[in-house]
């Protein structure tokens, strides 16, 4: 299971380059979005996905969801004027 999840981060990291992370995690507030840099690279190095949060210190539940299942929608949103 590990294994298809790391295959998973992996081909999403490499198709979404210019991702939004939120700078704020939407439900306890903790300041997230810094790590966000260090968690790709790591990733993309063949880390596993779980020890790369457990070592920048994301261990709640979560700020773990927003890494792991953010989905890039700026290239869609922004061929719309506001």
């Amino acid at each position: 299971m590990r294994q298809i999840l790391l295959k998973y981060v992996i081909k999403r990291l490499k198709t979404n380059i210019n991702m939004i992370i939120p700078v704020r995690c939407f439900t306890c507030g903790k300041v997230i979005g810094h790590l966000w840099e260090e968690y790709k690279k790591r990733v993309e190095t063949g880390e596993e996905p779980a020890k790369v949060l457990d070592d920048l210190g994301i261990t709640r539940y979560c700020c773990r969801t927003i890494f792991l299942t953010h989905v890039d929608l700026i290239k869609e949103v922004a061929q719309f004027k506001v």
